[in-house]
C-alpha cells in the first residue's frame, strides 16, 4: 500500500495504485512508527484486522529516489527521515507535511468532528500545519457535512495569510476564506473606506478591559435595556400587543431575529385589530392602513439598530462604564463622512450585531482560529457563536503573546469561554516538540528565557537536529549608527550558502523602518533584494520586519537587530519578543549586540 498526497487508481484493474493519506487505512501509517500485529482500521465494509509487517519512507526529489528508510520496532529510523526533511527545509512558504506527520499531530488532525478543539503548542511545533491539514482532512472526510466555500480561517496579519496561501490549494482545497479579524469584522459590518481605525493614543488597561470576559457581560446588560428603550418608544398605539408578542417570540424562538421577531409581532397585532374589528362589523379595507403603520414601525427600527451609533449612545448612557466613557467618546468620533474607532471597539460592535441580527446567516461550517493567544475574549466570543454545530479549532502559543495587552494568559479561559456558548467540554492538546529549528537555537531561548515562562509551561524540546552555535555580532553602536560591513558579509555568505530567506528583525515598526534604510544605502552590496516589512507578500532575499509581523513565520537565516537594554528593558512584553524572534530560525541564528 502506497500512500501519497492524492489517491491514484489504475484505470484498467481499477485498484488502487496511491491511497489518500486522509483515508481510514493510511492511518495506520500515522499511528505506527514501525511493524505492530493486531492492528484494524475501518473500511466501507467494515472493520479490517491484520498485522504490520513493513513500514518504509521514500525521500524522493525531483522524480528521483534519494534515500529509503525502513522503519522498525526499537529503532530511529523514522526519526532519521524526520531529520532529512527539516535538514532540506528551507525558508520558502509554508509546505504541507504529508509524509512527516507525526503521531500527535495525525491525532488533532483525525479528531472527531462537531466538537471544539484547542492546541497550545511551543514554537515551530506545526500549529498552523495542523489547523491547515485538519481542514483538509475533514472536507475529504466529511464531504456531505461540510465545505470548504463556507469556513474561514483568521489569522495574525496580511503576510501571514500569503505565507499560508499555498498549502491547502497543494492538498486539493479551495475556497477557503482566510481572514484577518479586522477585515473579517468590518466585512460583517459593511463597514466601507469611511469607518477609519482612529489613530489616537491607545490606553492598554481599557483595551484589555474592552476585550474582557467582564465587558461581555456589561454589553449583554446595556443590549436588554436597549431592546426594551426601543420597543417603548415604538410609534404605535398598539404597541403593548407587539412587545409582548415579541417577546414570546424571543423565548420560544432561539434562531429568530430581532428584525424577523419585530415583523412578525405587527403582523400579529394587526391580525387582531382586523379580526376585533370584523366582530364589530367593520367590512372596509384597512390593509394599506397597515402596511404604512408598518413601513414607518420598520423604518424607526432600521435608523435605531444602526450598531456602530448604538455602541457610541453606550458610552453616553451606561454609568456602569462612565470611567472610560470620555476616552472611548474620543476614538469614536465622527469627521464629516469619516467615522473612527479603536481597534478595541471592532469586536464588540460585531458582538452587538450578532445579538440584533442573529448569526445564523453569518453560520460556518467551520471555523479555525491561528495565533489565538493575541486575540480577545469578545473577539472569540463572537467566532464562537459561528461554528455550527461547534465545529472550531483554536491554536495559539500563551508565550508568544506580543501584542499587548496579554489578553489570554490561562487557556483554562477560553475553555470556559467555549462552555459557556457550546455547553460541549473542549479536547485540549499541548505540543511540545519543536520541529522548526535546531537543538542549538532552542537551547539559547530556553536558557534566556526558561524562567520567565507561564507557571506549569512546558520548555520548547527540539527535534534532535543540530546546527552551529548562535553567534553574537558586536558592532560599534546600534545597526543605524554604525559601519555594518561584518553583516553585510554574513548576509552575502548565507545567500552563498543555499539560504533563501534571511530576516532582519526590529524591536518595532520604527525601528524596523530605520535599520532598512540603512540596509537600502548598502543595496548594491547584497546580493538579494532587500524587502521591507509593509510587504504582504512572503518574499525571498533580505526581509527587514518587525518581530510582531514575523509572528508564525519562519526563515533560513534570524538576524536580530540590537538586542540591547534600551530597546528591549527586563519587561514581561521584552522576553516575549526576543522568544518569539529567535524560535522564527529554520537553522542559523545571529545576535547583533553593541561592544562594550
Amino acid at each position: 500500500m502506497y500512500i501519497g498526497k492524492f489517491a491514484l487508481m489504475d484505470e484498467t484493474t481499477h485498484i488502487p495504485i496511491i491511497t489518500d493519506w486522509r483515508s481510514p487505512i493510511a492511518n495506520l501509517y500515522y499511528e505506527n512508527s514501525g511493524p505492530v500485529n493486531n492492528i484494524s482500521f475501518m473500511a466501507p465494509i467494515g472493520e479490517r484486522k491484520g498485522d504490520l509487517k513493513q513500514k518504509r519512507q521514500f525521500q524522493i526529489s525531483r522524480a528521483r529516489i534519494k534515500g529509503i528508510y525502513d522503519a522498525k520496532s526499537g529503532n530511529v529510523a523514522a526519526d532519521q527521515f524526520l531529520l532529512s526533511q527539516l535538514n532540506e527545509r528551507i525558508g520558502k512558504k509554508l509546505q504541507d507535511i504529508v509524509s512527516t506527520i507525526q503521531q500527535q499531530q495525525n491525532s488533532i488532525i483525525r479528531e472527531d468532528i462537531d466538537k471544539p478543539i484547542l492546541i497550545q503548542g511551543v514554537a515551530g511545533s506545526g500549529k498552523t500545519t495542523i489547523l491547515l491539514h485538519r481542514l483538509a482532512y475533514l472536507f475529504y472526510t466529511y464531504k456531505n457535512k461540510i465545505t470548504s466555500d463556507n469556513s474561514l480561517i483568521i489569522a495574525p496579519n496580511q503576510l501571514f495569510i500569503d505565507y499560508v496561501s499555498d498549502v491547502l490549494p497543494d492538498l486539493g482545497i479551495n475556497k477557503v476564506d482566510t481572514q484577518t479579524y479586522l477585515f473579517w469584522a468590518k466585512k460583517i459590518l459593511d463597514f466601507d473606506d469611511s469607518y477609519i481605525v482612529s489613530p489616537k493614543d491607545e490606553d492598554l488597561d481599557i483595551k484589555q478591559f474592552k476585550g474582557s470576559k467582564e465587558f461581555l457581560n456589561i454589553l449583554d446588560l446595556y443590549f436588554e435595556e436597549f431592546e426594551s428603550n426601543l420597543l417603548d418608544n415604538m410609534p404605535y398605539s398598539r404597541k403593548d400587543i407587539v412587545i409582548n408578542r415579541y417577546y414570546d417570540l424571543k423565548k420560544n424562538s432561539l434562531n429568530m431575529d430581532m428584525p424577523e421577531r419585530l415583523e412578525l409581532s405587527l403582523d400579529y397585532a394587526f391580525a387582531q385589530k382586523r379580526f376585533r374589528n370584523s366582530l364589530n362589523g367593520y367590512i372596509g379595507d384597512i390593509k394599506d392602513n397597515d402596511y404604512e403603520i408598518k413601513s414607518k414601525i420598520m423604518s424607526y427600527f432600521n435608523k435605531a439598530t444602526n450598531v456602530y451609533k448604538i455602541y457610541k449612545n453606550m458610552y453616553k448612557e451606561d454609568s456602569k462604564i462612565i470611567n472610560i466613557s470620555k476616552y472611548s467618546l474620543e476614538g469614536l468620533e465622527t469627521k464629516g463622512k469619516l467615522k473612527y474607532f479603536r481597534i478595541e471597539d471592532l469586536a464588540p460592535m460585531v458582538y452587538l450585531y450578532e445579538k440584533i441580527y442573529d448569526t445564523k446567516h453569518l453560520q460556518k461550517d467551520y471555523i479555525m482560529i491561528d495565533e489565538a493567544q493575541d486575540i480577545s475574549f469578545i473577539q472569540l466570543a463572537t467566532l464562537i457563536k459561528l461554528a455550527k454545530n461547534d465545529n472550531l479549532t483554536i491554536a495559539g502559543d500563551i508565550a508568544q503573546s506580543i501584542i499587548p495587552p496579554f489578553y489570554i494568559r490561562d487557556w483554562n479561559d477560553v475553555i470556559s469561554l467555549i462552555k459557556e456558548y457550546t455547553e460541549k467540554d473542549t479536547s485540549y492538546y499541548q505540543l511540545q516538540r519543536c520541529y522548526r529549528t535546531t537543538v542549538e537555537i532552542i537551547d539559547y531561548a530556553n536558557k534566556l528565557f526558561g524562567d520567565k515562562f507561564p507557571t506549569n509551561y512546558q520548555l520548547p524540546e527540539a527535534v534532535l537536529r543540530h546546527g552551529q552555535d548562535v553567534k553574537t555580532v558586536l558592532i560599534k553602536d546600534s545597526i543605524v549608527d554604525s559601519n555594518i560591513d561584518k553583516l553585510i558579509e554574513i548576509i552575502n555568505n548565507q545567500f552563498t550558502d543555499g539560504a533563501v530567506t534571511c530576516a532582519v528583525l526590529c524591536r518595532d515598526k520604527n525601528h524596523a523602518i530605520e535599520v532598512y534604510d540603512k540596509f537600502k544605502q548598502y543595496e548594491k552590496d547584497i546580493n538579494r533584494e532587500i524587502v521591507n516589512y509593509t510587504s504582504n507578500d512572503y518574499s525571498q532575499g533580505l526581509l527587514v520586519m518587525p518581530i510582531e509581523n514575523a509572528k508564525g513565520l519562519e526563515f533560513d537565516t534570524v538576524i536580530i537587530a540590537d538586542m540591547n537594554n534600551e530597546l528591549y528593558p527586563e519587561d514581561d512584553l521584552s522576553w516575549r519578543l526576543l522568544y518569539v524572534g529567535i524560535t522564527r530560525a529554520l537553522h542559523k541564528l545571529y545576535i547583533v549586540k553593541k561592544a562594550l
